[in-house]
């Protein structure tokens, strides 16, 4: 009895975690961007409101990033103003990392809200009860943690095989990953790694250049993309750094899950049909340009985020968060309301015209 219920307990549990992860990562992002930074940037100013003065290399080993990327993010930081350099106390030859004063009454606040939601969410627990869901917590993390080792040790021992392909961020502030002649079945994502970027090619490979200022140039030569179903892409690209993308001759069959990055522009040109995406939060005004014709393509957007849809060429089965749309011709604008004065808003524009485009808030 019990062992043919243990499957369906770890499933729960499993379920539960996930919730909780979700619901973090909500909460991190939505902070981030009331603060005004990207996720990663964030991260990094918390953990120095956690640490105090560090160096930089424990920011890169607490985010898992490279020497190079947390220069970047360094050097970004304090030209906005949110972090200091100084002399260590003791060692003077050493240079230390802080969190800048006037900084730190924002980041204060963001702990007394995070504190104030978990206060709420174990408000009926005794203390016995909340030191039992803690200890289940660690030793779940660092269940979690030994998993993540596993995997890095086999990503290692795999890096030199024919199917790697990576490229570390050195000074790079921005990213830009370009497709020159087009692209089927992509996935794109965005996470917390250590490289600029990281991918692998199912079918033929494509040729891939790799600029020191963070500039991918992904080009497939010789291929035919009509009914060219062995060939496929999986990217990974790091959170590390803002990113501009740029697929030309079209895109067909993407899921681009890019929520995780700071995305200034997305340009297809070529159309694009059967893909999704999820956008990140803006910052300022960020955009989505389709040109050549939009097919069975769904744009979903973080709750409350303000956008406008443009399309030129004529619409069918147009969906805009509540706003249904049959066939529409000649040009269609939706928008939010106060679209125009939001200070972080998308703008997603279709030239060529659309067919079942839907462009949701999730």
């Amino acid at each position: 009895m019990t062992r043919s219920r243990k499957p369906e307990k770890i499933q729960a549990f499993a379920a539960a975690l996930t919730r909780v992860a979700e619901a973090d990562r909500r909460l991190r992002v939505a902070a981030a961007e009331h603060a005004g930074l990207n996720i990663a940037d964030f991260d990094a100013v918390r953990y120095l409101a956690e640490e105090g003065p560090v160096p930089a290399g424990r920011i890169a080993e607490a985010m898992g990033i490279t020497s190079g990327a947390v220069t970047g993010l360094v050097d970004r930081l304090e030209r906005a103003g949110w972090v200091v350099r100084a002399r260590h106390e003791v060692d003077r030859r050493q240079v230390v990392v802080d969190l800048a004063p006037a900084r730190r009454e924002l980041i204060d606040a963001d702990r007394a809200l995070r504190d104030r939601l978990l206060g709420d969410a174990v408000a009926k627990l005794d203390d016995a009860a909340l030191h039992e869901t803690a200890s289940l917590l660690d030793a779940t993390a660092e269940q979690l943690l030994a998993g993540a080792a596993e995997l890095a040790r086999a990503e290692g021992d795999d890096a030199d095989s024919a199917d790697a392909d990576r490229a570390p961020i050195a000074d790079a502030e921005h990213g830009r990953l370009r497709f020159a002649s087009g692209a089927a079945r992509l996935e794109l994502r965005g996470a917390r790694i250590k490289d600029l970027y990281r991918a692998s090619f199912a079918g033929k490979r494509p040729q891939v250049t790799v600029s020191p200022s963070g500039e991918i140039d992904i080009l497939y030569k010789g291929i035919s993309w009509f009914g060219a179903r062995d060939v496929a892409a999986q990217l990974t690209l790091t959170t590390s750094v803002p990113w501009s993308i740029e697929i030309r001759k079209g895109v067909s069959h993407l899921a681009a899950d890019l929520r995780e990055l700071q995305i200034a522009a997305i340009e297809i040109a070529g159309g694009a049909s059967e893909s999704e995406l999820s956008l990140p939060r803006p910052r300022g005004l960020s955009t989505l340009r389709v040109a050549g014709g939009a097919s069975r393509l769904s744009i979903r957007r973080p709750r409350g985020t303000a956008a406008q849809v443009s399309v030129r060429g004529g619409a069918s089965n147009l969906t805009f968060d509540a706003q249904r749309l049959g066939a529409v011709g000649g040009p269609t604008r939706l928008s939010t309301p106060g679209w125009d004065t939001a200070p972080d808003r998308w703008s997603i524009e279709l030239t060529g015209g659309a067919s079942e485009l839907s462009v949701i808030e999730e």
